[in-house]
């Protein structure tokens, strides 16, 4: 059945104006009569009525997105499976304001301030739908909604997973939009919690830039997502927000910042100072020094940790080793002495006895001693070991007198 305006729906839902148009559904603003409030609408298209496996899909996207709670998620309040000639639909939460894709084509590129709003927003409601084990794996502006009250909502939650989970899901067939489909997706892997952080960051350049990073044929896209290095952001974008960007995009799902709660954790600090660093859960803040390693000039008052380098608000205290210098002040002035002793000593025979080094004790027995080695036991001087001349020997004595006599009988 072609929908149209003022179209109702089993007696309760009456289409007043087709606010979005999808690839299977289309979106209504709706009144419902039974409550008296605003609704939207979502029916599958007629041509996919028909399709049981499609239908499967349609009644899957409703469970998910029942089962969350969260006031970033766009609520389902019913669900139809459209018997008697209807298309299935779901009956929504209608939130009154405009897609982040219109806002995109009318502000961007947006402030810092706006920009961090939206990214605390969307990870805080994706924190959510993956602590109840679900997947967004479709994140794209026009499924994030901007309520005239300020509100920030997700919508279509589960569509994709229900296609991924439907026997419809071929090899080779990508789910999601290429402009933010994650790398891991492109190369047919399965989305995660990270894939839907690495779309969030996505968005996040389009609404800095006023574009997405990536753009041209679907085919090319996909390959930028997985080989080409994100463009650089402005040169006006705060360090803080730009690291965040950064991370939310790496290539590899497990760089990027986890999980989601953390991610809407750090958006909002950046809000306060946007010039602060960016960090995982798990590691210390970009910014900040590593405990242990608190710059020298940095004074942290009351910091007692032990095992751990600190600096305190009082002067640095002495240097411990208070022996060092004494002992080598002391050593210099020992070698001096000895020097100038040795030098001054008197050069006689009188030398006292050079006791050998224990080097020399234990050089081979065979070793040719060396200038170098140590003088022997110093001896008695010469004089008084031998007697003088013509005296205190009696031979000598009876010679001179016998050849003194022959000589007085010669002449």
């Amino acid at each position: 059945m072609t929908s149209t305006t003022g179209r109702l729906l089993d007696g309760r839902y009456r289409l007043v104006e087709r606010i979005a148009a999808g690839g299977q559904g289309e979106v209504w603003r709706a009144e419902d009569l039974g409550l008296g409030r605003p609704a939207a609408v979502k029916l599958l298209r007629g041509e996919y009525a028909d399709n049981a496996e499609f239908r499967e899909r349609f009644r899957r996207e409703a469970q998910h997105a029942a089962g969350l709670s969260h006031p970033g998620i766009a609520q389902v309040f019913d669900y139809s499976e459209g018997d008697g000639g209807e298309a299935p639909y779901l009956v929504m939460e209608y939130v009154a304001g405009e897609s982040l894709s219109a806002a995109i084509a009318r502000e961007a590129p947006m402030s810092v301030a706006r920009v961090l709003d939206i990214v605390a927003a969307v990870a805080s409601a994706l924190a959510s739908a993956h602590a109840a084990g679900l997947v967004h794996r479709d994140v794209k502006p026009g499924n994030v909604l901007l309520g005239g009250d300020g509100s920030i909502k997700i919508t279509d939650f589960g569509i994709a997973r229900a296609m991924d989970a439907s026997s419809l899901t071929r090899t080779g067939t990508l789910m999601g939009t290429p402009l933010y489909l994650a790398p891991e997706q492109a190369i047919g892997r399965p989305a995660t919690a990270a894939s839907d952080l690495y779309a969030l960051g996505i968005i996040a350049f389009e609404l800095l830039t006023g574009r997405p990073p990536y753009e041209g044929p679907p085919t090319a896209v996909v390959l930028a997502h997985r080989d080409t290095p994100l463009p650089p952001l402005p040169s006006s974008v705060p360090p803080g927000l730009a690291g965040l960007v950064q991370a939310l995009t790496a290539k590899d799902p497990a760089a990027r910042p986890h999980p989601a709660a953390a991610v809407a954790e750090q958006a909002t600090l950046l809000r306060a100072d946007p010039g602060t660093g960016t960090r995982r859960p798990d590691e210390t803040p970009l910014d900040q020094p590593v405990p242990g390693d608190t710059p020298l000039d940095q004074a942290v008052p009351g910091v007692r940790r032990e095992g751990l380098t600190q600096v305190l608000d009082q002067p640095v205290p002495p240097v411990r080793r208070r022996w060092a210098l004494p002992l080598a002040l002391g050593g210099g002035l020992a070698l001096l002495v000895g020097l100038v002793t040795w030098t001054a000593w008197p050069a006689s025979d009188h030398r006292p006895a050079v006791v050998p080094s224990p080097s020399a004790a234990i050089r081979h027995p065979s070793a040719t001693p060396t200038k170098a080695s140590p003088r022997p036991v110093a001896k008695r001087p010469r004089h008084a070991t031998h007697a003088p001349p013509h005296r205190g020997n009696p031979d000598k004595k009876a010679k001179r007198a016998k050849h003194g006599k022959h000589g007085k009988d010669r002449h």
